[in-house]
């Protein structure tokens, strides 16, 4: 399997877990919305990693990904926002993913 395909993959669980977390589950009946946000950033940033490590190029788009949902875990988890509802949920993926393809992209 190619780490592009990978790399898919994982976006695509990514917005699953948006979709099913915030708009089924939802946020305010659990306190566990920033353990598993911070869960998907260490997933997302240390395949980057362990791709790093094996001579392959991390994903721009999984690293800026990873790193967004690290701030919003944070954030939840420190009390600085109180429910990550599905707009916040939405933005935290998808404003990254159009940054690291429209900018990131462009300086190449």
């Amino acid at each position: 399997m190619r780490a592009q395909t990978i790399n898919r993959i994982s976006l695509i669980a990514l917005a699953a877990l948006v979709a099913v977390y915030t708009l089924v589950i939802g946020d305010t009946v659990s306190a566990a919305a920033g353990p598993a946000w911070l869960g998907v950033a260490l997933i997302l940033i240390g395949t980057n990693v362990v791709r790093l490590r094996s001579g392959i190029r991390p994903s721009t788009t999984g690293m800026v990904v990873g790193i967004a949902c690290g701030l919003l875990a944070g954030a939840r988890i420190t009390g600085v926002v109180s429910e990550v509802t599905p707009t916040l949920a939405l933005a935290t993926v998808v404003i990254p993913v159009l940054f690291a393809r429209i900018v990131l992209r462009a300086r190449r």
